[in-house]
Formats: structure tokens, sequence, C-alpha cells
């Protein structure tokens, strides 16, 4: 067995760190789904009870699938949930934002169609509506628009729901709170933090209101950093560019960027995220709602503001 090196001596911005020797067997076995946490029989376990619970009390479940980096099975997860409730008789919409058609392989045959991609199933191509807006800002009638009602689906899944951007984080909340309380089981997924290592559009508002919303239910799932034993915090941005020349992706970049990049789950510890060269002052993570307490929450201001937007009193 390999020692592990002193991860504190690493360039935290160097792509020349090599991979971590656990990573590396993983990696070459073709089985990194094996460093995620909880497990997919796991997490579908913790998945169905809520769905189950939730269903009990007359409510609507919504199931938020949530990671702080990339490489964490989110959209298999979802896939799974919704392939097993589908041999359930349940009908079931899918959905992913323009911004999540990463490839061409992902487009359908018109603009408003497209297919839903995980690595775990690269061959099971899974057919979505795309939202065309980019944002989920009375996202019920913009599927009633399209002939999606309680009358036709009974779940609705959006893949990559951070994606949707087109939208102040209070609209994101409500447009899926409309979906709740219109009697569809939503199951999203998304990842809390760009790579800038900030909050990821809405996500931290999201995850803010499944502690105070009935019916919405959290699964975070965790994996390892690509260079040291530390859980994966962020998802380091890499730039290949024409000539071949590979960077890590700087602060002042735009967060959806098609083509030229690609993504892998760092600790944000030893091993950054982005470079930031024209920062005065060091990056602070913000932590997760999910995570702090009421006292925390009701002395952060935006975590104020958005419960009393929503009429939530601590």
């Amino acid at each position: 067995m390999s020692l592990e090196q002193p991860w504190e001596q690493h360039d935290p911005y160097s792509l020349d760190v090599p991979k971590h020797p656990r990573y590396l067997v993983y990696e070459q076995a073709d089985a990194l789904d094996m460093l995620v946490t909880p497990s997919p029989p796991e997490l579908q376990k913790q998945l169905m009870q809520a769905y189950h619970e939730v269903k009990s009390q007359g409510i609507a479940p919504v199931l938020f699938i949530h990671a702080e980096s990339m490489q964490t099975e989110k959209t298999k997860n979802m896939k799974l949930f919704a392939w097993y409730m589908q041999q359930q008789g349940q009908r079931t919409v899918f959905l992913i934002p323009q911004n999540g058609l990463g490839d061409e392989g992902q487009k359908g045959e018109t603009p408003d169609t497209g297919y839903i991609v995980s690595r775990a199933f690269p061959e099971k191509k899974t057919p979505a509506l795309v939202i065309t807006s980019n944002s989920l800002h009375k996202i019920k009638d913009q599927l009633a628009r399209r002939g999606i009602t309680r009358a036709t689906a009974d779940i609705i899944c959006i893949d990559e729901v951070q994606l949707c951007t087109n939208q102040a984080h209070y609209q994101a909340v409500a447009g899926l709170l409309e979906l709740q309380q219109a009697g569809f089981t939503v199951v999203i997924n998304g990842i809390d933090y760009d790579f800038k290592a900030d909050p990821f559009t809405h996500m931290h508002h999201l995850l803010l209101m499944s502690r105070f919303l009935p019916g919405w239910n959290v699964f975070q799932l965790a994996t390892q950093c690509q260079h040291c034993s530390h859980p994966a915090h962020g998802s380091r941005r890499i730039l290949t560019f024409p000539d071949g020349r590979r960077q890590i992706a700087d602060a002042t970049s735009p967060i959806v960027m098609a083509g030229l990049s690609h993504y892998y789950a760092v600790c944000d510890i030893f091993h950054k995220p982005c470079t930031r060269l024209e920062a005065t002052e060091e990056h602070v993570r913000p932590p997760l709602p999910t995570t702090l307490t009421l006292e925390q929450i009701q002395q952060t201001q935006w975590m104020k503001e958005t419960l009393a937007h929503f009429g939530i009193k601590l």
C-alpha cells in the first residue's frame, strides 16, 4: 500500500499533482462510484422511506439530491428512483435546463427536447423536456403550456437544477413550491457550489427552505478529492485550449461555459477548485444552510430575509 504524501505541501493550484492512489485504483477499475457515499442502494432506501412518509401525511414530496462537488452520481440516483416509480405505474416527466445540454449527444430532434445522460448509464439516454427558459419561475405554467399537468404526470424530475440560472433565488423556491402544491412529486438534483466555491445560483436558498417547508427532504452525496484522501468540497474546472494547453480556470470565468472545460472533484483545502489571480483577500467557502444551527441562521441576513419572504418565523 502506498504511503500518503504530505498533502499540505502540494501546490493547491498545480495540475501536476498526482491522483490519490485509492482514487486511481477505482478510476482504473471504472468504479469511481464506489467512492460515493451513501451507496446507491442505501440512498434509494432513504428516498423511498421519505417518499412514503411524506405521502402518508397527504403531502406531495419534494426530494432534493445534492452534493458539494461533481462526480457524486446525483443523476444516477435520480434516475434509479424515477425508473422504479415508473415500474410502479407513476407517470414521470424528466426536465433538463438548456444550460445542462453539455454536448450534441444530449440534444433532441427539436430545441425543446433532449436527453439526460449519466456516467453510470452512458448507453441509456433518458428523454427529457428542455427548460428552454433556463428558469424555474412559474415552472408549473411553463409545463402546462406543454401539456404537462397533474392529469398527465405524477412525478417531475429536474436534472442539474442549479443550471436554471434565469430567475431570482426566491422565484426558484416558489417555482418548485408551486409544483408541490399542485400535487406533483418533485425530484431534483444539483451541486451546492460552483467552481469558484460560491453558492451555485439558488442552491443554498433551496437547501435553507428544505429545513422548513413541509414535505421537503434533502439527501447529500459525497465523494473523495481526486488528489488526496479528504472529502471533496468543490469542483475544479480545467480549460483545454485548441493547441492542447490545459489550465485551471480563474474565478473571473463565467459560471456556465460550454465546450472547452471539464471538471473533477477536489477537497478545496489542499487542492483548490480555481485560481484567484485578482483576489486581494482569502476566499471563504460559505457553509451549507443544512449544517447551521437556528441561531446561526437568525444571524445570517440573507437567510432571515428568505424565511421572512415565505412567511416562516423562527
